[in-house]
C-alpha cells in the first residue's frame, strides 16, 4: 500500500528506462545486482518503485554503462541517454514530433507535467528571463542533477532548439537551478 508521503517513482518509468533504454544494453552482473534489489528487468513492471530502490538502481547502471566516466559525466550521458533512447521507439517517435511541434519553450512549459508522470516527488518550476533563456528548478535531483541536466539537454535538442545549453547555476541540498538557453 502507498504511503502518501512515500515517494515513488511509477512502473512507466521503470519501463522506459530499463525496458525501452538499456534493453540488451546492461551486463550480467549489473542485471544481476538490480535482481537483487527487486527490480527484475524482464518481467513485468511494479506499479511503482519506492525512491529507496530507485535511486541506488541509478548508481548501478552508471558504473555499468559508463566505468571510465567520473560519476557527474556518467550521470549525465545517462540522462540524455534516456531521452535519445526512448525516442528510437514508436512511441517516442509520436513523443519526438510532438516535441518538435512544440518547440523548445512549450515542451518546457509542459515538463512538470511529464515529470508528475514519471514520479510523485519532482516539481519544476520554470521562469522566462528571456525568449530562449528559461531558469529551471527542480526540487529533487536525488543527488544527482547532472542527470537531470542531461534529461534537459536532450530534451531541448529534441525539439529541434539550436545549440541548445543547460548550466547549473545553483544547488541546495537537492534541488537544483539549471539555465537554459538556445539560439532561435
Amino acid at each position: 500500500m502507498l504511503m502518501t508521503d512515500e515517494r515513488v517513482v511509477f512502473g512507466n518509468a521503470f519501463h522506459g528506462v530499463f525496458q525501452i533504454a538499456l534493453n540488451g544494453k546492461l551486463s550480467a552482473a549489473a542485471r544481476s545486482a538490480l535482481g537483487r534489489m527487486g527490480l527484475h528487468i524482464d518481467r513485468q513492471p511494479l506499479s511503482f518503485y519506492p525512491l529507496s530502490v530507485w535511486r541506488p538502481s541509478l548508481d548501478i547502471i552508471v558504473r555499468d554503462l559508463f566505468p571510465n566516466l567520473p560519476l557527474e559525466e556518467a550521470y549525465r550521458l545517462l540522462g540524455r541517454k534516456m531521452v535519445l533512447d526512448v525516442s528510437e521507439t514508436v512511441l517516442g517517435r509520436g513523443a519526438l514530433a510532438l516535441g518538435r511541434a512544440l518547440g523548445p519553450r512549450r515542451l518546457l512549459m509542459r515538463m512538470n507535467h511529464n515529470f508528475r508522470n514519471i514520479d510523485n516527488y519532482v516539481q519544476m518550476q520554470l521562469t522566462e528571463l528571456a525568449p530562449t533563456q528559461y531558469e529551471v528548478f527542480i526540487n529533487e535531483t536525488l543527488g544527482v542533477p547532472s542527470y537531470y541536466q542531461g534529461l534537459l539537454e536532450a530534451a531541448l535538442g529534441s525539439t529541434g532548439a539550436r545549440e541548445p545549453h543547460v548550466q547549473r547555476v545553483r544547488t541546495d541540498g537537492t534541488s537544483c537551478t539549471y539555465r537554459v538557453e538556445w539560439r532561435s
